[in-house]
């Protein structure tokens, strides 16, 4: 084991993207927790650390993973992408390489994810085979984690794969997970569970959408696209000029007519950022896509209240309310039905 690092904190997760984090952190939140998301190591209750690696090299993800679970935790879980995109085998080698036994546990059945045999599946799809597998910066190359640790140089027999067909089975998984004292990495509906393990008293909160809400959307994920063309409200690309209406817009992008490389998906985000911090104030700012987020809240701490929605987490920010979602979460009309509550 690591020589840990202060601060103590009774709970520490890591994520590879900011969406990840946040949507991490509000179901940990919706489990009793005082939660805080950031990309820095923090004191408090529960800390969610954005590693930012999900672009990053092999090395530089496994060396990040690293750095942060040297801290003192009680326990502690690592969020990965629920359709397992990204660098996650390497950061479970490094975990591996540390000391820690871990169980990958790559179900989040509230969500359509779910581990049967060791093959996950979106919506009884196997993820390599599903809408996210083309994604151009990440496509998936196996629906088996199993393959994808052992490509890592990860086979070790303190990595195992645990199905978990529906909620019954993820809460049997994280219980047992806890009780031997090994470390959890799964998508969000996964650590939910573990966290759910400590018992402590729930206090759903219903929340309210403040307008004028601005939709910024990155994400090039067909999902997303859907869910905002359902909305049938005022939208504008970045070479628009655009105003904020007085209940909901959404700023986006023009469809790409040849995929992105990664240093265009960031300057994307990045203009996406800037046009959104130069219109007027807004009473909720829902943000779309991984990279926007991190190109709009740069090393920002947020205190994540918990879930507006399945995978969909409410923070406070600056004053106002801040709701993030991932490209390939919800169904068609989940914007719809969120926006007319």
């Amino acid at each position: 084991m690591p020589r840990w690092r202060k601060p103590l904190l009774n709970f520490l997760t890591t994520a590879d993207d900011r969406t990840g984090a946040l949507e991490v952190a509000g179901t940990i939140a919706d489990e009793g927790f005082s939660v805080t998301a950031g990309s820095e190591i923090t004191g408090g209750d529960c800390l969610v650390v954005d590693l930012r690696t999900r672009h990053a090299s092999a090395a530089a993800a496994a060396q990040s993973v690293r750095n942060v679970h040297q801290t003192a935790a009680r326990a502690r879980c690592h969020k990965i992408d629920s359709v397992l995109r990204g660098n996650w085998p390497h950061e479970v080698k490094a975990l591996v390489d540390m000391g820690f036994a871990i169980d990958v546990v790559p179900s989040f059945p509230d969500a359509g994810r779910r581990c049967r045999r060791g093959v996950v599946y979106v919506n009884d799809v196997p993820v390599a085979e599903s809408t996210s597998a083309g994604d151009p910066l990440n496509p998936i190359k196996s629906s088996r984690p199993m393959e994808l640790l052992r490509a890592a140089g990860c086979a070790d027999r303190d990595v195992r794969v645990i199905d978990a067909n529906d909620n019954n089975e993820l809460a049997q998984a994280a219980q047992r997970c806890r009780t031997e004292g090994r470390m959890l990495v799964g998508p969000s509906g996964a650590i939910q569970a573990y966290a759910a393990t400590f018992g402590r008293p729930r206090s759903p909160q219903k929340f309210l959408l403040e307008p004028p809400v601005l939709i910024v959307c990155g994400s090039l994920h067909p999902t997303s696209r859907s869910q905002i063309r359902h909305l049938h409200c005022p939208t504008y690309t970045l070479d628009e000029k655009f105003q904020i209406s007085d209940r909901l817009c959404v700023l986006t992008t023009t469809e790409p007519t040849k995929t992105p490389d990664l240093n265009t998906a960031w300057a994307t985000a990045n203009a996406l950022a800037s046009r959104s911090k130069s219109t007027a104030p807004v009473g909720t700012l829902f943000i779309i896509g991984g990279d926007t987020a991190t190109a709009i809240l740069g090393n920002e701490p947020v205190e994540v209240l918990g879930n507006l929605q399945t995978a969909i987490p409410v923070a406070h920010r600056n004053g106002q309310l801040l709701v993030t979602k991932g490209g390939g979460i919800g169904k068609p009309d989940t914007l719809l039905d969120l926006l007319s509550a």
